[in-house]
């Protein structure tokens, strides 16, 4: 036996957490019951509290590092082995199979991290159905009473601000108020909605590189291998809140981005900081209000002229930011994070995003009890 072959034989290892990994998600996506049961709220909560646990004490992005370390090491591992294919001469399909070996060992180690910190939640209820939400169509009239509704909150909220925002969340303590505030309100809404519990809550993390993350269009990312959710912090400051509430949700095991959004509005709209509820109604108020123009667009233009106009400064601030970062980053960034959503069961892909109003709806309605699933 040849050492190619010998060496083959050595790494055939490597693939086995990859298969696990694919052995499961067919598994989930089979028995989303079972997987609700016994991952989501049996397994999950306690093995990501435990992996993420160290990553949760660095009062830093671990994720953003780890990033920078694979990207380092993608390009060491390319240079390590062009250099190996031109000294080998008459042993290259060895160097070529260790290349290969190398690649697939951390792409079967990275896949099953990713499903077991991530991908199988994929599969579970939605928070919908754990929750007691039932999504409907709703006449026009609901939906302008709802895009009503939020302006009055969103008007109250900002006028209990002194000053702007960002001057107010600066005086209050800055980001790292903010997040362990974001705890907080996720394990007070823990109590309400169960399926949110879990042992260990790693607080948000600020982004040293956020402005490329403006430029890609990304207001926050949830890191699977750190089990950390980590936040844009460039822009307004309003919108960050509810940011942070979106995120934990990921973390918390509920990935689909409509119920994400919900959440994060959810953990915001009581909290007692003024700051916290205005960006919680905004995030409500800008998908309803969108559904309202696409309905009604007199409607939606009456509504919106009943914005204070410190709402409309602050919400005209946040455009002018966002629009110096529009262009082909963006426009690939979307197309990726589109990609990705149908890749994990959200067909409708970024399209999904507008569920979260048929959830805010539900809402209104006075549905919504988190207790289902739950025994005596």
């Amino acid at each position: 036996m040849g050492k190619t072959e010998t060496y083959r034989l050595r790494r055939w290892w490597l693939l086995v957490p990859g298969v696990v990994a694919l052995g499961l998600t067919w598994a989930a996506s089979a028995h989303p019951d079972l997987t609700e049961t016994w991952f989501s709220r049996g397994i999950y909560p306690w093995l990501s509290s435990v992996w993420g646990f160290l990553p949760a004490l660095a009062p830093f992005s671990v994720a953003q590092w780890v990033v920078v370390a694979f990207l380092a090491f993608c390009l060491g591992w390319l240079a390590f082995y062009l250099v190996a294919l031109a000294r080998a001469k008459g042993a290259r399909r060895f160097v070529l199979w260790r290349a290969l070996a190398t690649m697939l060992a951390v792409l079967s180690t990275g896949y099953c991290i990713f499903t077991l910190m991530c991908g199988l939640n994929y599969y579970r209820h939605t928070f919908a159905e754990d929750a007691g939400f039932t999504l409907a169509e709703s006449s026009t009239d609901e939906l302008a009473a709802l895009c009503t509704q939020l302006a009055d909150e969103m008007n109250d909220a900002r006028a209990a601000i002194d000053g702007s925002p960002d001057a107010y969340a600066a005086a209050r303590g800055g980001f790292e108020t903010y997040a362990h505030e974001a705890v907080g309100g996720m394990e007070a809404l823990a109590v309400t909605y169960p399926a949110l519990a879990r042992p260990l809550y790693s607080p948000p993390k600020p982004v040293l590189f956020s402005e490329l993350m403006s430029y890609a269009d990304i207001a926050g990312m949830y890191f699977p291998f750190t089990v950390e959710s980590n936040i844009n912090v460039d822009g307004p400051f309003f919108t960050i809140p509810a940011t942070m509430g979106h995120e934990l949700a990921h973390q918390c095991g509920f990935m689909r981005e409509d119920e994400a959004n919900f959440i994060g509005y959810l953990a915001c709209k009581d909290a007692e900081d003024p700051l916290t509820r205005y960006s919680g109604y905004s995030l409500a108020y800008d998908y309803a209000l969108s559904a309202l123009i696409r309905a009604d667009r007199e409607r939606a233009v009456a509504v919106n002229d009943g914005l204070s106009e410190a709402v409309h400064t602050d919400r005209r601030e946040r455009a002018a930011y966002l629009k110096q970062f529009e262009g082909p980053v963006a426009e690939a960034s979307n197309a990726a994070n589109n990609a990705y959503l149908k890749a994990n069961q959200q067909t409708d892909g970024t399209r999904s995003y507008g569920r979260m109003v048929d959830l805010l709806l539900a809402e209104a309605r006075g549905e919504g009890h988190g207790t289902i699933g739950e025994t005596d």
